[in-house]
């Protein structure tokens, strides 16, 4: 295996376990968040996220070194797509349903790409176009059950607060994208994870102290378990992806978190999901893998 594919199959792997992880999420976080804040939610996800990734290092002894004149730059980065972002995200989840956030989020890879090709000149092939319309347009069915012309995206303000999520982890991306071949991905997703904790500790410590008496074992194993694995370990397998993958290729991955997302809220919270979405989720797996396939030339668009 060449270098090339070896360092694409990786991060393919782990954008997959990221997305995985971050599908089955949604409903989780919505059972707690019935019971607590947005706020002391973050705190013990954030918390136990870092704790989780700290204590990885001293297994995989990575380097977690920052240059000094990175540091406003990687700072500024987590404020961003952890602290403002999960705030906007989990206050939406709590107006509107698991599913309809997880759709709501399929508008990440066209956005994503848009900023990935004009800010960063990454190149987007025709196939990788065509392929993200095919997905598009099974999201198109799937949220409007069918009937196009009565699709209505944004029903209540949670739906609200879930696009303009978009355009934060969007911001989010394409800002550490710039610096991750200088530095580990575990280095920054750790650093991450720490300053969410402190920064929502600052912001909702008295909050929490009030709240999590209430919390039940129950509770609290589903809370430690999305620390663990969809902060800690999935935000360290979606940086050491994008690391090696274009901004369009990790976004594209995104659908399948939708998806999970629906299975989930079914099975979960007895959310909808109807033989005709299980249709239309099939429509956006043919998009995925058609813009991600190599069988096909290869056009460029160029940045």
């Amino acid at each position: 295996m060449q270098p090339d594919d070896k360092a694409r199959l990786t991060g393919t792997l782990c954008v997959l376990a990221a997305v995985i992880a971050w599908g089955a999420y949604f409903p989780y976080a919505k059972i707690v968040l019935e019971k607590i804040s947005p706020a002391s939610f973050l705190i013990i996800r954030l918390g136990v996220g870092a704790a989780t990734l700290y204590l990885l290092n001293l297994y995989l002894r990575k380097s977690l070194r920052i240059e000094r004149r990175d540091w406003l730059f990687v700072v500024v980065t987590g404020l961003i797509g952890i602290v403002i972002h999960q705030l906007i995200q989990l206050a939406g989840l709590k107006e509107t349903s698991a599913t309809n956030t997880g759709w709501i989020l399929t508008l990440n890879p066209p956005v994503a790409g848009i900023l990935g090709w004009l800010l960063l000149k990454e190149r987007v092939t025709m196939q990788k176009v065509v392929g993200l319309a095919i997905a598009m347009l099974g999201v198109a069915l799937l949220i409007s059950k069918g009937h196009l012309s009565e699709l209505s995206l944004i029903r209540n303000w949670g739906d609200t607060l879930a696009l303009i999520s978009i355009g934060t982890w969007s911001i989010y991306i394409i800002m550490l994208k710039s610096r991750l071949k200088s530095y580990e991905p575990l280095a920054i997703s750790a650093f991450h994870m720490l300053l969410g904790c402190v920064a929502f500790s600052v912001i909702g410590g008295e909050q929490f102290v009030r709240e999590i008496p209430t919390m039940t074992a129950y509770e609290w194993t589903i809370t430690i378990a999305i620390g663990i694995l969809p902060s800690g370990l999935a935000y360290y397998w979606w940086t050491t992806g994008l690391r090696h993958l274009s901004v369009i290729d990790i976004s594209m991955f995104l659908f399948i978190e939708a998806i999970l997302a629906s299975v989930t809220g079914w099975a979960v919270l007895g959310e909808e999901f109807t033989v005709l979405m299980a249709l239309a989720t099939a429509v956006i797996v043919f998009g995925v893998w058609f813009a991600e396939t190599r069988r096909f030339s290869k056009p460029e668009i160029v940045g």
